[in-house]
């Protein structure tokens, strides 16, 4: 396959296929529930639409394993996706061009591993051992006072400084280095001409977005603007390539 095709190819599969893919599942992706009625409280069983939590709906623990063995490979295109973006600067002498470029790159990279762990450990991980503690009850291998026993142990991580799914380190990391990876990408692409200012800005409300929250309404949002961004990328360089 020539090169040029592949990159395009690659090109539309991490900057349209998987924000895509991203944009549907998040809508799914239930918020604000740490405190009422709980982690487990709320995760362990199938919800309906409610205001309070964002999501269209939530059908369950085995959505919320699904959800992150999807979302997880997704960001992870995305994250080449950036790099691509990236690249479009690769021919640039101007050193304030190379500079953001390669503090995007950087930034994507430290987003990439962290919101990888976030997703393990708050996501599929999470999502398993849910599963597993149901099950485990069901088959009365574990007592009432065990399964409150792994319920505190459960929401207690999800509520961790270090490592939990809302407010600890891994999340902040990840979530305000989407944020930078996105803003360095706009200023390489808008110093060097490669994009104007509307794609610009809409890069950095996809990083700003992410920021806020990869759950419903903020993911699907960011992701959207991401796709907008890409398509508006392309064409401002498809047309200067010809010119």
């Amino acid at each position: 396959m020539p090169h040029r095709k592949f990159q395009a190819i690659l090109w539309w599969v991490c900057l349209l296929v998987a924000p895509l893919v991203l944009v549907g599942i998040e809508l799914f992706h239930p918020a604000h529930f740490t405190s009422t009625p709980g982690m487990y409280q709320y995760l362990s069983m199938p919800e309906p639409y409610s205001h309070e939590f964002e999501a269209l709906a939530y059908p369950g623990p085995h959505w919320w394993f699904a959800l992150h063995m999807i979302q997880t490979p997704m960001v992870g295109l995305v994250a080449i996706g950036l790099w691509i973006l990236a690249d479009l600067t690769a021919a640039s002498t101007n050193l304030m061009v190379l500079l953001f470029a390669w503090l995007s790159r950087i930034s994507t990279f430290v987003f990439l591993i962290y919101y990888t762990a976030l997703d393990s450990i708050g996501g599929f991980g999470l999502g398993r051992t849910i599963l597993n503690t149901l099950t485990l009850a069901d088959q009365g291998k574990l007592t009432a006072d065990q399964v409150t026993g792994v319920i505190t142990v459960l929401n207690t991580t999800w509520t961790d400084p270090w490592v939990g799914g809302v407010g600890s380190f891994i999340s902040l990391t990840g979530s305000w280095t989407a944020f930078f990876a996105a803003l360095f990408l706009a200023l390489a692409l808008l110093v060097d001409k490669k994009l104007s200012w509307i794609p610009a800005l809409l890069l950095v409300g996809f990083g700003w977005e992410l920021q806020e929250s990869h759950t419903m309404p903020h993911g699907p949002i960011a992701f959207a603007l991401l796709i907008i961004a890409a398509i508006w990328a392309w064409r401002s360089n498809s047309r200067a390539e010809t010119a």
